[in-house]
């Protein structure tokens, strides 16, 4: 793939590109091709082939999501007579793949998911249990890894940030504001691996077991935590603006000034709150939809041990939390958003960065979710669901004031008495 590089490539590359053409149709076919038949075989030949050849396909996946460090590349001089006979050094730290290969790898987890959970029933129980915790255990170690990345990259930004503006390291910001590319794309990384598992969420929540749900969910817990320190740091969120108005010709010495002039807006347009509050927001709805399926009642789930039980108090925790952050935005941001955004507030919300905008597709989908509740699980909660359902009557948006109105004549109406209306 490294011969595919343009004729004048630079030698160093920090984020391995290849030419469109190559990314829009040999990669993903590449890719995908690869991880169907290793994943056939692996099936096949039973715990053999899942301890020989699923390392095989996941190092793949981790590489194309995450990367790889530099003791597992090598360094090549290579000769092509497409190059008209000039060597191509590559020379590269580490492999840091660019956007457009991590959406590809991360999509990729999705297939090989559905793969397997669609094979798994047929399996004997020992062997289907064991793809089930070894495919839990590397999703969420990946993600991990992402995560610790992300941390790191933060870390490394805030720090040179700080010494450039205490004068020991007399520069232009360039070195810190070189590393946003690559912290923007761990960001992209995250919410993808997270977007993914609500494709195949719903088979995982029927055959899995407490250990590997609970694996999957602290994970996700970990990355909606990292966001949310993340999108509160006011060092990481000025170098975002810095990088942002850096790309529109300013000075970093007018930032200030700049950031002063732009409105409400423009002033999100590539802010960190942007990007951590992506990530965080899908960590949570990938947490609900899978908390929400263990804690539905449903004939086909593993009977041996109690999801209901399990899911319950962690739901309920994190479904109070959202709403309640999510009336509190809306009460002290709602007039600098414009309207049109509520029009279609699941699908729009998130291209405006404030919390009520970013997480009104989770509470869609929350309220979705206490629709379909059993009479006997909304009883148990309705002391603390009811103020809230009641403050969201006078939010903005008609998608989730018709929601809410939804729950009343479902839930609350059931239990006045009032027959629901077809």
């Amino acid at each position: 793939a490294y011969t595919l590089q343009k004729t004048g490539a630079e030698k160093r590359i920090q984020l391995q590109p290849f030419p469109d053409s190559w990314i829009a149709t040999t990669a993903p076919i590449a890719l995908g091709l690869l991880s169907d038949l290793i994943i056939s075989s692996s099936l096949e030949l039973g715990k053999e082939g899942r301890e020989v050849f699923w390392p095989t396909i996941m190092s793949q996946l981790v590489r194309w999501s995450v990367g790889s460090s530099k003791e597992k590349i090598q360094c090549e001089q290579v000769t092509d007579e497409e190059f008209n006979g000039d060597k191509m050094i590559v020379d590269v730290k580490e492999w840091q793949p660019c956007e457009a290969l991590v959406r590809i790898g991360c999509k990729e987890w999705s297939r090989v998911f559905l793969r397997v959970l669609e094979v798994v029933p047929t399996l004997d129980q020992v062997e289907g249990k064991a793809w089930l915790k070894e495919m839990s255990t590397s999703l969420s170690d990946t993600l991990l890894k992402n995560i610790g990345l992300e941390e790191k990259i933060r870390d490394d930004i805030v720090e040179a940030k700080i010494a450039s503006l205490e004068k020991r390291v007399q520069n232009d910001g360039s070195d810190y504001l070189g590393m946003m590319p690559t912290l923007k794309t761990r960001c992209i990384a995250s919410h993808c691996l997270q977007q993914y598992i609500s494709t195949f969420v719903d088979q995982f929540a029927v055959l899995t077991l407490e250990e590997e749900a609970s694996c999957l969910l602290d994970t996700l817990n970990q990355s909606r935590i990292s966001s949310i320190k993340a999108r509160k740091d006011e060092d990481l969120s000025h170098a975002f603006q810095e990088a942002c108005l850096a790309q529109w010709g300013d000075s970093v010495e007018e930032i200030d000034a700049a950031m002063e002039r732009a409105n409400s807006g423009l002033s999100h347009r590539g802010s960190s709150q942007m990007f951590f509050l992506t990530q965080e927001a899908s960590a949570t709805s990938a947490l609900i939809i899978l908390l929400s399926l263990l804690y539905s009642k449903r004939q086909d789930a593993d009977c041996s041990w109690d999801t209901e039980a399990f899911a319950e108090p962690i739901l309920f925790e994190r479904i109070i939390e959202v709403l309640t952050d999510f009336l509190e935005s809306e009460e002290r941001d709602g007039l600098l958003i414009d309207p049109n955004v509520w029009r279609s507030v699941s699908e729009r919300g998130g291209q405006v960065a404030f919390y009520c905008t970013s997480f009104a597709g989770v509470v869609v989908q929350i309220l979705n979710m206490i629709s379909n509740l059993e009479k006997e699980q909304f009883d148990r909660h309705k002391e603390s669901l009811f103020p809230i359902l009641c403050s969201l009557i006078r939010v903005q948006s008609d998608e989730i004031r018709h929601l809410v109105a939804g729950v009343f004549r479902k839930q609350i109406g059931g239990m006045i008495g009032v027959p629901t209306s077809k």
